[in-house]
């Protein structure tokens, strides 16, 4: 039986491992030339696959980028499971640590690569935001959602809308210095200056939070935090 399974698990790590050449190709011509002029053909010969091979995996040039999303996201979502994984029991610093996640993944050169080819392409290639909006709400709002419902119990305050409140608090705490990194060619990422901006901005979101007269949670308000989910 060992001998007979032998070949297949084999069989299984050729196919991932150009699955991961093809998608390693991709994201280098999609951030070089852009969607429209990434072909099929010009990923085949980066990746050392035929065309054929590469159709094999993914039925079309949409479905490729999406795929080269969703493995992005997935590296990320993985970062984040292992930081709540080691965070301690207090929120605040679990969501600082969130918080210095996502500014380092949002502030890298190929997120912001990828920002400019969707900033550029998406007017004229709608698909494109459809695609992301296949993806669903970022893993990242459910985990700082636990966070927000942990502060929110151990400090004592009713918390309505915790999944609106952790989209909020992402949207808020990237913008920023994404905004910096993609003006900034040249900007070099400190570490330890992200580390204080998640760690402020985490200080600040939470006692806003927790204040007598915070703002009522607007109705639909996880689609006015991420209107390109909005069908």
């Amino acid at each position: 039986m060992a001998e007979r399974e032998r070949p297949q698990r084999a069989g299984a790590r050729g196919r991932q491992s150009k699955r991961e050449s093809i998608l390693d190709a991709a994201v280098e011509l999609f951030l070089e030339l852009g969607f429209d002029q990434t072909s099929m053909d010009a990923v085949a010969a980066q990746a050392g696959v035929s065309k054929t091979t590469v159709y094999a995996h993914f039925g079309d040039k949409l479905e490729l980028f999406r795929a080269v999303i969703a493995r992005g996201g997935s590296s990320l979502d993985f970062d984040l499971d292992q930081t709540m994984l080691a965070s301690v029991d207090d929120p605040q610093e679990r969501l600082a640590r969130i918080a210095l996640k996502v500014l380092l993944a949002t502030t890298a050169p190929n997120y912001l690569a990828f920002i400019r080819v969707l900033t550029v392409e998406a007017a004229r290639r709608p698909e494109l935001t459809e695609t992301l909006r296949s993806l669903g709400v970022p893993h990242v709002v459910d985990l700082v959602a636990v966070a927000l419902r942990e502060d929110a119990r151990q400090r004592g305050y009713v918390l309505s809308d915790a999944e609106a409140y952790a989209g909020l608090f992402v949207r808020m705490t990237a913008a920023g210095p994404q905004m910096d990194a993609l003006l900034d060619l040249e900007a070099h990422r400190d570490p330890a200056h992200l580390e204080a901006y998640a760690r402020w901005a985490t200080a600040i979101f939470l006692r806003g939070l927790s204040a007598d007269d915070r703002p009522d949670v607007p109705d639909s308000a996880i689609i006015q935090v991420f209107p390109w989910l909005s069908p």
